[in-house]
């Protein structure tokens, strides 16, 4: 098993579905970044506004005003730290990279905001794009992929900073979800890409209890979607529980004799 980068999930939101409200002031987000980071967490992922279902929206000046303080805060405890930032809004994505961010992880696939590409590009970054999240999900994933992979060669994003999201979670059904995970090889044969995985706690988690759970109770199931994904050949993935997504990737390592 190759290096798998693990992005550490932080929601400086009051109402994302798993955590909100937990890390909306800056010093508990830095806090919780950094203990991320001593567990093992490659990327810091930071989300200003929630995006799950029924999510409210809010003005992109707030969504600046949570996220961007949090990456400066970040960058001076920890100036080496890896920082992407979950916007589909080409300011917030402006204001991120002034501030230090490094990577924009775009859920719309650059299809939300004609700006985004170019602010990307212009900034030489790192860019996570997702089949359009907003988009209708029985178009299907090639012609979804296709048309983000075709606005961010035309933006003029390089080959070697895009990463591409399935985008499970993002769908009608689970069993659509499903699909994704297993469709993995395909994209990575089709674009040559590598491929950002993010399915903790997420609804398609749920479906594999006997009982009703809560977010944070699904973590068996987002361990076991996200190492099948990570064979399946997904080499990034998107995590609330860092400590055990590390755990879990060493010892799959261990037992293939890879370390």
């Amino acid at each position: 098993m190759s290096k798998v980068l693990i992005y550490g999930i932080l929601n400086v939101t009051p109402d994302s579905f798993s955590d909100g409200g937990r890390f909306f002031d800056v010093d508990a987000a830095v806090d919780h970044a950094l203990a991320m980071i001593e567990e093992g967490a490659d990327v810091i992922d930071i989300g200003g506004m929630s995006t799950r279902p029924g999510f409210t929206d809010v003005p992109e000046d707030e969504e600046i005003s949570r996220v961007v303080p949090v990456i400066k805060a970040l960058k001076e405890k920890y100036p080496s730290c890896v920082i992407s930032v979950d916007t589909f809004r080409s300011g917030t994505a402006k204001a991120s990279l002034d501030a230090g961010a490094d990577i924009i992880n775009d859920i719309t696939g650059l299809m939300a905001d004609p700006k985004m590409g170019e602010v990307i590009a212009s900034y030489g970054a790192k860019a996570v794009l997702m089949r359009d999240g907003f988009g209708d999900p029985d178009e299907g994933w090639e012609v979804m992929l296709q048309r983000t992979v075709d606005a961010a060669k035309s933006a003029g994003i390089n080959d070697d900073r895009i990463v591409l999201d399935p985008g499970v979670g993002f769908t009608k059904t689970r069993e659509q979800d499903i699909e994704l995970i297993n469709a993995i090889p395909a994209m990575i044969e089709k674009w040559g890409y590598p491929v950002f995985l993010g399915v903790s706690r997420k609804r398609v988690t749920a479906e594999f209890y006997k009982g009703v759970t809560k977010a944070d109770e699904r973590l068996g199931a987002s361990l076991a979607l996200a190492l099948y994904g990570v064979e399946k050949g997904a080499s990034e993935v998107r995590v609330h529980d860092v400590n055990d997504t590390y755990a879990a990737l060493k010892a799959v390592a261990r037992l293939k004799g890879e370390e």
